[in-house]
């Protein structure tokens, strides 16, 4: 028998909870490269499409335990790793003084964060913020604001490998560690481009979470109309952090954008 928990209808609540749950795998002695591969060929992408330079201020959205903030850092940037979790910025901060390289951390979400900028470029690997968004309009501001961190001709890099060109109706999938288990299933509204989510975390002592939110899952055209309106302009696609000519029938799309010059922002 389960014990009742919380239900939580709050995308950050969510993603605090997933969050929380990683760092405890971690700590418990769960490597993060059992579930977090390719990392030196997504920083290497990163440097390469961001056209960023030793002493080039970066800003690492979603940085986790900083997995990506901690080789940028060691490359010469000067690097800010931002992430809504306090426990997986616990262990960023302690990767880093094992490793001896300095990033600046901050705790907080993207919209409401202490973030100074300008930064020479912003990455946000393996994800696509836009799906963070519960609707375009939330989607629009949050851009928005990344954008106006951006110095003019400074890059954004995001995007992720699994987003699809046409939404499937439903999608269901479990992860299991040792002392917990989560169920993620997915409902996808293809005319609104929306998906709806709920995650059943089990945890210690049979303990019950359920999470419910929901997810802007845009198409090309959505995205692109987006950047135009905040002022950035596209200059690669990719399927994924390679350098393969995009190819838009498969999965994946990430992205690479440039400020507009000042002159030219809305």
């Amino acid at each position: 028998m389960f014990m009742a928990g919380k239900t939580h209808r709050d995308n950050l609540a969510w993603v605090r909870q997933a969050a929380a749950g990683w760092a405890r795998r971690m700590m418990a002695g769960d490597p993060p490269a059992a579930w977090a591969t390719h990392t030196e060929e997504q920083v290497q992408f990163a440097l390469r499409q961001l056209a960023v330079s030793p002493g080039d201020a970066v800003l690492d959205l979603g940085c986790g335990w900083g997995r990506h903030s901690l080789p940028l850092a060691a490359h010469g940037l000067r690097v800010t790793g931002l992430d809504v979790s306090h426990d997986l910025l616990l262990l960023a901060r302690h990767h880093a003084r094992r490793l001896g390289v300095t990033v600046h951390w901050v705790e907080g979400d993207v919209a409401h964060a202490p973030l100074r900028g300008p930064f020479d470029g912003i990455a946000q690997f393996c994800s696509n913020l836009l799906t963070w968004s519960p609707d375009a309009e939330h989607a629009r501001v949050l851009l928005g604001r990344v954008t106006g961190l951006l110095r003019p001709g400074g890059r954004l890099l995001f995007g992720s490998e699994d987003w699809q060109p046409e939404l499937p109706s439903r999608a269901q999938f479990w992860d299991e560690w040792q002392g917990g288990a989560a169920i993620y299933r997915q409902r996808f509204d293809a005319q609104r481009r929306v998906a709806h989510h709920q995650t059943v975390v089990f945890g210690p002592a049979h303990r019950r979470q359920e999470y419910h939110h929901q997810s802007w899952w845009p198409s090309r055209e959505e995205m692109e109309a987006l950047f135009a309106q905040v002022g950035l302009h596209v200059v690669g696609r990719f399927n994924g952090c390679g350098e393969d000519a995009y190819d838009p029938q498969a999965p994946g799309l990430v992205y690479v954008l440039e400020r507009d010059g000042a002159e030219h922002l809305h």
